[in-house]
């Protein structure tokens, strides 16, 4: 089994084999990066997978989350090591926006990505709409009828414990918004649940004013969290995307 090497606070890596391409991985909301963990294995050998360590969580856990997507993708694109291999950043929700603004300051900082993967998410320039005012209780029981792959949330001290950092990961991508994209220069491709209410093609379609590159929308099985409930589709798909980079 490939483990992972801890490059900083921020990043962990693995790769099977000489890195021919890195892919960088972004977590939803309240999400960690046991997501991707499986995914090493699952992609072709020369894959560098890089997953961020969000504060508030793992052993990043006493840790209190940046207020912001802006200042976490500030602090994101300071820790990403440079490389001399093809960077992709992807992320699924909250970390769709991540992988947005941490590109925008890579591409600032002359290190532009050479692809960006956004997964379940509205883009930038889409209003966030009115916050929903849950109770903490209310929370906790949506949050267990939308994720029911994580046995975490079965426990109710373990629930208490991982709410915090889920609400601030949620107010801050309610905060979230940019009225005017700053374009990309990279391709950008975008990836949606077929049956995700949340994130419809219109809205996938609405992301093609965050590039000046090629735009594609693809969709996959499932709903709002394709990428646990659809694992082995979502990462063929993010395989064949990196197939010039790795054959």
């Amino acid at each position: 089994m490939l483990r992972p090497e801890r490059l900083n606070t921020w990043f962990s890596g693995v790769c099977d084999g000489s890195p021919r391409v890195r892919l960088c991985c972004l977590p939803y909301a309240g999400g960690t990066g046991a997501t991707f963990k499986d995914w090493p294995a699952a992609l072709p050998p020369g894959t560098e997978v890089l997953t961020a360590h969000l504060p508030g969580r793992g052993d990043r856990f006493a840790e209190a989350p940046l207020p912001t997507l802006e200042e976490t993708a500030e602090q994101l694109c300071a820790a990403l090591p440079t490389a001399d291999v093809p960077t992709v950043l992807l992320g699924h929700s909250m970390g769709a926006l991540l992988a947005y603004e941490t590109a925008l300051r890579l591409q600032a900082a002359g290190r532009a990505p050479d692809l960006v993967i956004a997964t379940g998410a509205r883009p930038p320039h889409a209003h966030p709409g009115e916050p929903d005012p849950q109770s903490e209780a209310e929370l906790a029981a949506t949050m267990r009828r939308e994720r029911p792959w994580d046995d975490a949330l079965l426990d109710d001290d373990l629930m208490e414990a991982v709410l915090p950092t889920l609400i601030a990961d949620i107010a801050a991508g309610d905060r979230y918004h940019r009225p005017e994209p700053t374009p990309l220069a990279c391709p950008l491709k975008v990836y949606i649940g077929a049956d995700d209410d949340g994130t419809d093609w219109h809205t996938a379609l609405n992301w093609r004013r965050c590039t000046e590159d090629t735009f594609e929308i693809v969709v996959l099985p499932g709903d709002h969290y394709f990428v646990e409930t659809a694992r082995p589709d979502v990462v063929q798909r993010i395989a064949s995307d990196l197939t010039s980079w790795v054959t």
